[in-house]
């Protein structure tokens, strides 16, 4: 009977031992054991980092800058390179946005719009950068100066991390795909998600590799001749130049770029380079048919080729200025465009 008692007392004792520790808010330690595996995911972390990548400053001087870790708050002036953080899945990383002329690809555009902008334009106020306490600041290499963004020097004085997208840096280098490869995978390596980054890198390289197989059977003599057109005013026309991204992505599709002497340019000229196909920049500000139609409606143009054929491509912004992991879907489609029959 006694020590069926104390059975009861000890009982009674334990449950308000419980009880109390509820009240004030106890709760059992829960502790992840240590596995070969997770011990194994923590030791690659480590070991990933120091990560040195050369890029450059607002000049186009090359500039080493090494990360200790992945950077946690990205503020982007750009929307191809915000593109891009997205295709690499870094969306919540990205703490200000900023926008431009041109938009980012639909796919993208749910998650583009629920950012956080801190510009209109590619130019936001060096005060509301620093506001959202970036430790990384990723955009178009002109925008870094004293009179905009602030110069690369500044930011890395600052104790804050930059990089310029390749194919924004000044200098004589032209615009190409290889530039924007380079990008995904410096971005890969900074944010610690490289397999991602060669994932996408070899996607984009067996795309370009099939289109290359199949332009190649197309003789020189009947290579299509291309011109770019961005902007159409009432009797001139703004082309981009030979050092653009549209040089690089016109070849690679099999055709001939007429890109030239960027900047405005005469009706005249348009009709002396008399092209077979033009590339129509479609931007926010300047939708690409409208152009299209200023075009057709201009009875000086009805002699060009590609306006009396009606054979008119319109590129994307955001696919054309700087580059994306979109990019390469672009040289498809215009590819298909050029040689429609070849793509049947």
């Amino acid at each position: 009977m006694k020590k069926n008692l104390w059975l009861v007392l000890l009982l009674c004792l334990s449950m308000t031992l419980s009880a109390c520790g509820q009240k004030q808010g106890i709760e059992p330690e829960v502790t992840e054991p240590v596995t070969e595996e997770n011990q194994q995911e923590i030791q690659e972390v480590n070991e990933h980092y120091p990560v040195t990548i050369e890029n450059y400053d607002g000049t186009g001087e090359r500039v080493e800058q090494v990360f200790e870790k992945a950077p946690e708050r990205i503020v982007s002036n750009q929307p191809q390179a915000i593109q891009l953080l997205l295709a690499l899945g870094l969306k919540e990383k990205i703490v200000g946005a900023c926008r431009s002329v041109g938009d980012v690809n639909e796919k993208y555009l749910d998650e583009f719009n629920s950012l956080n902008f801190i510009s209109e334009n590619d130019s936001p106020a060096k005060e509301v950068v620093l506001d959202q306490n970036p430790d990384i600041i990723i955009g178009w290499g002109s925008t870094f100066g004293e009179n905009t963004l602030g110069s690369v020097k500044d930011w890395h004085d600052k104790g804050i991390h930059t990089y310029l997208v390749e194919n924004s840096v000044a200098g004589e280098d032209s615009r190409t795909l290889d530039r924007i490869y380079k990008d995904i995978e410096n971005l890969g390596k900074i944010f610690d998600v490289e397999e991602k980054a060669s994932k996408m890198i070899e996607d984009m390289k067996s795309k370009q590799s099939n289109v290359e197989d199949k332009v190649s059977q197309i003789a020189e003599e009947d290579r299509v001749k291309v011109l770019t057109v961005q902007m159409v005013y009432e009797n001139e026309f703004y082309a981009r130049s030979r050092r653009d991204l549209t040089t690089d992505l016109i070849t690679r599709a099999g055709a001939i770029s007429l890109d030239d002497e960027g900047g405005k340019q005469s009706i005249e000229n348009l009709i002396a380079i008399n092209p077979d196909v033009l590339l129509i920049i479609n931007r926010i500000d300047s939708p690409a048919q409208e152009k299209i139609e200023a075009l057709k409606a201009n009875k000086s143009l009805a002699n060009v080729d590609a306006i009396k054929d009606e054979r008119f491509i319109s590129v994307d912004y955001v696919d054309f200025y700087g580059g994306n992991y979109e990019t390469m879907n672009t040289v498809e489609r215009l590819a298909e465009g050029f040689y429609p029959d070849l793509f049947k």
